[in-house]
C-alpha cells in the first residue's frame, strides 16, 4: 500500500498535545475519554477556564456521569489530578505532565469520588477492555452500533446504580428478550431493579422467573396467549403487582371482572377496577368479599328509603272487609264500562200503536 503526504493549508491556531500521550496514551483509552482530555488542553490554551461537569457534558452530548468517569479515569492514569471542597463537589482539575512510568492499562481504578445523585458507588471502574467487552455484548443484543449517548448509559448503569458488568449484561438480554430494545426502557428496569435491592445475577433471574409467570397468567386471563406483553402492558402490570403491592390473585379477578364487564381486555378498565379496590384498602379476596356484600347491601337499602311503598307499588296491606269491597267495586266497573251513558224509559205499546195508524 503506497504512503500518503500530510499538509495543512493554513495555519487556524494550535493545540499542542504531548508526544508521551499520543504514544503511551492514547492508543489504550476510550475514544471518547481521549476527545475530553484533547479539550481540556484546548481550555488550556487561553489560560485558566472556569468550566464544569455539566458544561462539558453539553459540549459533547454525554452525561455527567461519563464526564466524571472520564476524568477519574485521566486521574487514575495520572495525568490530572481532581480537586474536591469537603463536601466532595469537585472544584478544580490540575493537568499533570507525564509521569515517569509507564502507564498500566490493566490497573484497577481508585475508587470514585463519591456522587450526590447515586447512593450505591461502584468499588472500581470498569477496565477499557471490560468496557469494551461489555459495550461489543450490549451492541449484539441490541442489533445495532450504540451512539456515544447510549454508550454512556449503559456504561452509568455501573457508576450509578453499582451493576456489575455481568448484571448489565443480564439486564439487557432480559430486556431484548421481552421485545424491548429502548435504552430508556433498560435504564427503567435497571432502576427497579435497584429499588428493589437486587444486585447479582441470581437475584435478577429469580425475581424475572417470578414476575414472567405473573405476566403471561394476566395475559392468558385476558384471553391474551400468542405474544408477548408490550411495553405499556408491562408497565401496568408492574405497577399492580410491584408498586400497589396487589396478590396475582386479585389481579386475576379485576381482569375477569373487566372481561364480564367489557366483553374484552383492557389494561385500563382493570387498572381502574384495582385503582378503586386499593382506595378501600382491599387486600386479599376476603376483604374483596366483604367489600362486595357492603356494597350490595348499601345498594338495597337505597333502592327502599327511594320506594317506600315496596318495589311493587301497591298499597299498605288491607283486613278481609276492605279487600271484599274493594274487589266488589273493581267487578262492579269492569261490568259496567259500556253502560256509562244516562238510561232513557219508553212506552213500546204507545209507539207501536202510532206505527200502524200512520
Amino acid at each position: 500500500m503506497s504512503g500518503f503526504i500530510l499538509c495543512k493549508e493554513k495555519d487556524g491556531g494550535h493545540t499542542l498535545v504531548p508526544d508521551f500521550f499520543v504514544d503511551n496514551y492514547m492508543p489504550e483509552a476510550d475514544g471518547e475519554y481521549v476527545k475530553i482530555y484533547l479539550y481540556l488542553l484546548r481550555c488550556l490554551k487561553s489560560g485558566t477556564q472556569e468550566l464544569s461537569v455539566s458544561l462539558i457534558a453539553d459540549r459533547f452530548d454525554h452525561t455527567e456521569n461519563y464526564i466524571c468517569r472520564a476524568l477519574r479515569y485521566w486521574e487514575k492514569m495520572k495525568l490530572l489530578q481532581l480537586e474536591y471542597d469537603s463536601a466532595d463537589q469537585l472544584t478544580g482539575v490540575r493537568m499533570l505532565e507525564a509521569p515517569q512510568e509507564s502507564p498500566d492499562s490493566g490497573e484497577k481504578a481508585e475508587p470514585p469520588a463519591k456522587e450526590a445523585s447515586s447512593g450505591h458507588i461502584p468499588a472500581d471502574l470498569l477496565s477499557p477492555q471490560e468496557a469494551q467487552q461489555l459495550l461489543f455484548i450490549c451492541e449484539q443484543y441490541l442489533g445495532k452500533t450504540l451512539s456515544s449517548r447510549e454508550v454512556a448509559q449503559i456504561l452509568d448503569l455501573h457508576d450509578s446504580l453499582g451493576f456489575s458488568a455481568e448484571l448489565i449484561e443480564y439486564l439487557v438480554e432480559y430486556c431484548v428478550s421481552g421485545g424491548h430494545k429502548s435504552i430508556h426502557y433498560i435504564e427503567g428496569t435497571a432502576r427497579g431493579w435497584c429499588q428493589d435491592g437486587i444486585r447479582t445475577v441470581s437475584q435478577a433471574r429469580q425475581q424475572t422467573t417470578t414476575y414472567n409467570r405473573a405476566y403471561y397468567k394476566i395475559l392468558k386471563a385476558f384471553g391474551i396467549s400468542s405474544r408477548n406483553p408490550v411495553e405499556v402492558e408491562t408497565a401496568f402490570m408492574n405497577k399492580w403487582l410491584k408498586t400497589w403491592g396487589f396478590s396475582l390473585e386479585l389481579i386475576l379477578e379485576a381482569c375477569s371482572r373487566t372481561m364480564a364487564a367489557i366483553h374484552q381486555p383492557s389494561f385500563e378498565y382493570a387498572d381502574k377496577i384495582l385503582s378503586e379496590w386499593k382506595k378501600q384498602n382491599i387486600a386479599s379476596p376476603a376483604g374483596l368479599e366483604q367489600a362486595d356484600r357492603n356494597r350490595q347491601a348499601a345498594r338495597q337499602a337505597a333502592q327502599v328509603s327511594k320506594n317506600p311503598q315496596g318495589p311493587q307499588g301497591s298499597q299498605p296491606p288491607q283486613d278481609g272487609r276492605e279487600k271484599e269491597s274493594a274487589s266488589a267495586a273493581r267487578r262492579a266497573s269492569s261490568q259496567n264500562r259500556f253502560h256509562n251513558f244516562r238510561e232513557r224509559d219508553y212506552d213500546f205499546e204507545k209507539l207501536q200503536k202510532q206505527l200502524i195508524n200512520q
